[in-house]
């Protein structure tokens, strides 16, 4: 019987010995998880930039042959566009001049009818010598060149050019870079008249002013005032 008892109990103590070998296998490898967790996670982050990078080079890559192909067409759409806009600009250009033309002819025009006028003014004014009513004769110039000038200028170009307008029929608001180029375009024209515009000459600097009083000198008018 005790011999019975003592092979029970070495069977269950190689049992419990096996078990508690077991169990600090076990303890061992569960201690170790959070690190094997970490390294698992790290492994997988690596693995995921690792794609996006491939992902992202071929994007790249992709990109800068399309970047490349498009860029191909520039040259040519460059000097188009430069030639469409030099177009642009010389018609600009042809219609301020065609403008000025008109400009000057009928200022011709209004100085020949001021001219009539003033004669007639001036011959009733000579009739009127002897009559009840006296009128000055500078006074008669004056009222005479107030009809006249650039006002009267502008208003017979409207007559003839009625409602005329340098983009009518453009629809600049149909497309911002329409207004955005037309805006560029005038204010080059724009700089270019003012930069060949001859300047006026410098005055010569006042003499010193002495201590004797200034004589008041009276000028003959050369004529009527114009606009």
């Amino acid at each position: 019987m005790p011999e019975e008892r003592a092979h029970e109990l070495a069977q269950r103590l190689r049992k419990a010995e096996e078990a508690a070998s077991y169990m600090e296998r076990l303890e061992t490898l569960a201690s170790e998880a959070p690190t094997l967790r970490e390294q698992v996670s790290l492994l997988q982050r690596i693995e995921e930039r690792e794609n996006h990078r491939k992902e992202a080079t071929e994007n790249a890559r992709l990109a800068l042959s399309l970047a490349a192909e498009a860029q191909h067409e520039l040259p040519d759409l460059i000097a188009n566009a430069a030639n469409l806009v030099n177009q642009l600009a010389r018609t600009l250009r042809e219609v301020d001049t065609f403008r000025r033309e008109a400009t000057a002819a009928l200022s011709v025009v209004d100085r020949m009818d001021y001219e009539d006028e003033l004669d007639r003014a001036m011959e009733e004014h000579e009739e009127e010598q002897d009559g009840p009513i006296q009128r000055d004769a500078q006074s008669i110039k004056m009222l005479v060149a107030s009809r006249h000038g650039n006002t009267r200028v502008r208003r017979m170009i409207d007559e003839l050019s009625p409602g005329f307008e340098v983009f009518a029929g453009c629809n600049l608001n149909a497309d911002p870079m329409r207004g955005e180029l037309s805006t560029l375009i005038m204010a080059k024209l724009a700089a270019e008249a003012e930069a060949t515009r001859p300047q006026p000459a410098r005055r010569p600097a006042p003499p010193p002013q002495t201590s004797e009083p200034a004589v008041p000198v009276t000028q003959e008018s050369g004529g009527p005032a114009r606009e």
